[in-house]
This record gives C-alpha cells, sequence and structure tokens, in this order.
C-alpha cells in the first residue's frame, strides 16, 4: 500500500478535531446571570437585620461615659484593634492566620449563650441584636448607679464566612466591617474554576439550633434575593464540582494510553509515508 502525504491529511485533521471537541466547554454553563436582559434596573431589597449573636461569638464591648475612671475598670479587658474594616482575601487569611483569632481577645458567649461583663456579672446574650445586648447593658450600667450616661458598642471579633469546593482560592474569609455579599465572597475567593457548578451551588447557615441547607444558581438572578445576597455569620458556601471535575481522573487514565497508542501509529504511518 502506498502512502502519501495527502492522504494523511484527512486522519490528522479528524485526530485534532476529536481532540478539540472533547475539551470544550459550554459557555453558558459558566456565565453569571443569563437571564437579566441588557440594561435592566434590579430594585434590591432593603437589608435584612437578621444578625442575632450566638454560642461562640467572640464581643468586643466598649463603653464611653463621661465618668472616666469609671469606665477604665470595665474597658481593660476590651479589644485593642488595627483592623480598617477591609475584607482580606481567603487566600491571604489563610496564610496569614487572620481566621484563627489567635491574637483576638473579648467577651466569649458561652455555651448557655452568657457573657460575663466587669462591673455587671452575668448578661444573657444569645438571641439578641448587637443593639438589644447594647441597651441590655446600658440598662444594667443605669439601674446599677455605676454611670448614667453610658455609650455601649459591640463588636463581633469572629464575623467569618467559609467558601468549599470548586473555587480558585478555598477557606475561611473574615469579615471585619460585620458585612458582606455572596459575590464579594466569590470574589475574595478567587471565583469559581471551570469546573464549578454554577447551576447548583449550596448554601449552610445556622438558624437557631438548626442547620438550613439552600440550593441555588449562579446562572440566573437567583443571587439578589436578600437570603442569598447578603451572608451572615458562618455561612458555609460549597461550590459542587461539575461532571469534567468528576470524570478528570478517570479520563485521564483512560485516554493517555490511547493518545499515545494514536502518536505511535501516526509516527509509523509517517515513517512509511517518507520511505516511500
Amino acid at each position: 500500500m502506498k502512502f502519501t502525504k495527502n492522504s494523511l491529511y484527512f486522519p490528522l485533521t479528524v485526530f485534532i478535531v476529536m481532540l478539540t471537541m472533547n475539551s470544550c466547554v459550554n459557555s453558558k454553563r459558566l456565565a453569571y446571570f443569563n437571564n437579566i436582559p441588557r440594561d435592566t434596573t434590579v430594585q434590591m431589597q432593603a437589608i435584612p437585620k437578621l444578625f442575632k449573636i450566638n454560642k461562640n461569638d467572640l464581643l468586643q464591648i466598649t463603653i464611653e461615659s463621661l465618668d472616666v475612671q469609671a469606665m477604665a475598670v470595665f474597658n481593660q479587658t476590651s479589644v485593642s484593634t488595627t483592623s480598617t474594616g477591609t475584607l482580606p482575601s481567603a487566600a491571604t487569611a489563610n496564610a496569614s492566620g487572620a481566621s484563627s483569632g489567635g491574637s483576638m481577645t473579648g467577651n466569649l458567649v458561652d455555651e448557655k449563650g452568657y457573657i460575663t461583663l466587669p462591673l455587671l456579672g452575668i448578661i444573657k446574650a444569645e438571641g439578641l441584636t448587637k443593639e438589644e445586648l447594647a441597651e441590655e447593658i446600658k440598662k444594667e450600667f443605669i439601674d446599677k448607679k455605676i454611670v448614667l450616661d453610658p455609650i455601649v458598642t459591640i463588636r463581633v471579633l469572629n464575623y467569618k464566612i467559609t467558601i468549599l469546593g470548586e473555587v480558585n482560592h478555598p477557606g475561611v474569609i473574615p469579615v471585619p466591617n460585620e458585612k458582606i455579599t455572596l459575590p464579594e465572597a466569590l470574589g475574595l475567593a478567587g471565583d469559581l474554576t471551570v469546573y464549578g457548578r454554577r447551576d447548583n451551588a449550596l448554601l449552610v447557615r445556622m438558624v437557631g439550633n438548626k442547620l438550613v441547607y439552600k440550593r441555588f444558581s449562579l446562572n440566573n438572578d437567583q443571587i439578589f434575593d436578600k437570603d442569598l445576597y447578603y451572608l451572615q455569620n458562618n455561612d458555609l458556601i460549597y461550590i459542587e464540582g461539575n461532571k469534567a471535575k468528576a470524570g478528570l481522573s478517570e479520563r485521564s487514565t483512560q485516554t493517555i494510553p490511547i493518545f499515545l497508542s494514536a502518536l505511535s501509529l501516526l509516527a509509523v504511518i509517517l515513517t512509511l509515508a517518507i520511505r516511500k
């Protein structure tokens, strides 16, 4: 049988096309917000004030008053932080250990939901908003006639969210300004990889003593729903891997020998063609 250079073009072309088609990714599956028309205005809902203090929250409680001497006893245990309120990426936080909270001190809400404060004693904190707890502390100061004009400020020092799965920088993201949206969190995690499923992400949220699971899609405008858009303390976002990711290792094991065999066959054909 006589081989010519022209006779090799067709099998080579078919071989290259098959490899290319095998590596293609559907761009629609990677795009966000597919169902939003151009030049659309979306009316955002008000930011929900749903944050309630929970067990194991680390609180920084600062009291200001004209009676500086009385407040010195209380505030000597308060936290001195250098946070500017910026959000570190998951990669930065994990590299620096910022999410570990190792250097932070404050008032830890115990397993029964209480905090212990100088001068005031034990106060119930679990289930209250920061504003409600601040009012309760203020009332205690006034009722016990420690000071009559206290200004109470409360911060949550270990406010954080976690992103796992098919993102470029999975990990724990500290939120020093106690406010973060889902798009911001994904951006801080380096966005999804090409193997992440945009149509079946998972939000895990602690509500009281229960875990709430909510599936959502990034391919449409569902994430602008207020319960998804505004993340809460200790929220977990999980990005599932797609079928391409699940079968990547298996396909590699199967296709590499086939690919090498095909190269060997082409080498033999080329050698025979050159000799002819």
